[in-house]
């Protein structure tokens, strides 16, 4: 069930965004403006300017803003309809909900789902088998810890479940909307123990599951549903959230069993992508909870590589990132591992954990096997092509020590050294990008011939954002460019092609206008572009959500 859209507004009104800043953190406030010390980054002077006209917030050093739920959301670690509803208990603001056929089918989806997964999790304690509690007990994981953790099992005779489904109105059809079966209709569980994957609000969407015979992969993950989407959602446990307001750290992890076992050594501000390359949104919903990230993938090649490749998620994401790795003991392949083995200092290991620049220049130098310098920093290069400036810089200087050359001998290598293969590779990579954009350019403006400008009002704000765009349209349909017009007839493409570019452009438009926005915001100090950039980052977001 949501909150109607005018509740929300008429809320919005009565509210004051001072009323939870000036609690939070230290602030100062003139008539309806003020200043405060931004509690999402660590500073010593106020950077933080806020508005109770509009409530609205924005800091001029790590850039986070938004409006007085987005302030709630984020000082409390909580999804957005609970900022709304704590915002509304302080002003004992009565809320209208609404109960859309969308959320109906989710609350629908997510109590079948309840019922589910409270069957595994009984059959784990009550299976004639006793395959699932040896396996567990071989990783350490006593009876306790699968009560504690909720775990479940799956057995090997698939008429069983069947047959609780059918005691429990459960048809096929809700196991394929839940994602429990393959697109064959087969089910996807079976011998299997099975790790409940929950969203934010400890609601169960999906499992993972751990083969207990050599049937299928070793590890499988429901199909994607309504309610569960493979690349926003990690696997975690129940105390996940307080754990991580309390340390304001997030420990990111490859496997199930490696967030069971930092949970089992004390630790349970820890998620995983559930087996899977940890993607972008993923890593954008962790960074809402806080900016500290400390990596643990496994000890061998593909998860050293996977680490050092957070290096280019991290420019991608919004907000500004402290990435972090665990070095573990040579001879344990995991945190799993190092659990099993009867070790417990953890703490040891935070302590002793790097900065992902530093383990990534370690990792190049270790991988050469040697002190050629050149060798190191031919693979170096490739390394800073995907850092900021700033990154760059504190690149250099790690570097500089660790092969004992000086730093502006580094840096005029590097000059030296633009025109070599691995600096036009990188250009070349910048141009297949743009070529993207233009690509989608030429989609969409052969799309607008094709209906004769028909359509060209439904696009009024990508218009607004690109002059380019604007001028191209117009002299398009200007009486004098037949020429033009012909190059883009012979353009072919299909609807989902079209849907991508257009919300491409919109995205690619949109990102550049914040970024001028921003940029008036720190010369003028008018709060009245907060209002806009927010509006543009919602309809970023919006966009993105239909690719």
């Amino acid at each position: 069930m949501g909150i109607a859209k005018d509740s929300i507004e008429s809320l919005k009104l009565k509210a004051k965004i001072s009323d939870f800043i000036l609690t939070s953190t230290t602030g100062k406030i003139r008539g309806n403006k003020g200043m405060a010390i931004c509690p999402f980054h660590g500073e010593k002077t106020a950077s933080m300017s806020f508005t109770d006209e509009e409530n609205l917030f924005h800091c001029f050093g790590c850039k986070e803003g938004g409006d007085i739920f987005k302030y709630v959301q984020l000082i409390n670690n909580i999804e957005f309809q609970e900022s709304v509803e704590m915002v509304a208990d302080k002003y004992s603001f009565n809320l209208k909900y609404t109960d859309s056929q969308f959320e109906s089918n989710q609350k629908s989806l997510i109590q079948t789902m309840k019922v589910i997964s409270d069957y595994f999790k009984n059959n784990i304690q009550e299976t004639i088998s006793v395959k699932p509690e040896k396996y567990l007990s071989s990783r350490k994981i006593d009876s306790s810890s699968i009560g504690k953790f909720n775990l479940g099992f799956a057995e090997l005779d698939e008429k069983i479940f069947y047959d609780f489904c059918t005691k429990n109105s459960i048809t096929k059809q809700n196991l394929k909307s839940l994602g429990l079966l393959s697109e064959k209709e087969n089910l996807l569980f079976r011998e299997r123990i099975l790790f409940p994957i929950t969203n934010f609000r400890t609601e169960v969407v999906a499992f993972g599951g751990r083969a207990l015979n050599d049937f299928g992969p070793k590890y499988l993950n429901s199909a994607e549903s309504q309610i569960y989407k493979k690349n926003r959602t990690l696997y975690f446990t129940a105390g996940f959230l307080k754990s991580v307001k309390d340390l304001d750290e997030i420990i990111v992890v490859e496997g199930y069993f490696d967030v069971l076992a930092f949970n089992l050594l004390g630790y349970s501000n820890v998620a995983s992508p559930s087996g899977t390359a940890l993607t972008q949104l993923q890593l954008e919903q962790l960074a809402k909870y806080t900016s500290n990230v400390t990596l643990c993938f496994d000890n061998d090649e593909a998860g050293v590589n996977a680490t050092i490749r957070m290096l280019e998620l991290k420019n991608n994401i919004s907000k500004d990132l402290n990435l972090t790795s665990i070095v573990l003991p040579n001879h344990y392949k995991d945190i799993g591992e190092y659990y099993e083995d009867g070790k417990n200092d953890v703490r040891s290991l935070l302590n002793g954990k790097v900065d992902l620049i530093d383990f990534s220049i370690d990792t190049i130098i270790r991988k050469q096997d040697t002190v050629d310098k050149r060798k190191i920093f031919t693979e170096f290069k490739k390394l800073i092509s995907t850092l900021s400036p700033l990154d760059q810089d504190y690149a250099f200087d790690k570097l500089s020590v660790k092969i004992n050359t000086p730093k502006d001998v580094l840096i005029k290598e590097l000059r030296h050294k633009k025109n070599t293969k691995t600096s036009d590779k990188f250009t070349s990579a910048l141009k297949d990008k743009n070529k993207h954009i233009e690509s989608f350019k030429d989609i969409f403006l052969a799309s607008l011939i094709k209906n004769n400008f028909q359509t060209v009002l439904d696009f009024q704000d990508l218009f607004d954002s690109s002059e380019d765009m604007y001028d191209t349209v117009m002299k398009l349909q200007s009486p004098k460019s037949s020429n033009l017009l012909d190059g883009y007839k012979n353009i072919s493409f299909t609807e989902e092609q079209l849907s991508e570019a257009i919300s491409r452009l919109y995205i690619h438009f949109f990102e550049i206008k914040i970024n001028l926005l921003i940029l008036q915001l720190e010369e003028s100090n008018n709060t009245d572009i907060f209002a806009e950039i927010e509006n543009l980052k919602k309809k970023i977001e919006n966009y993105q959500n239909t690719l």
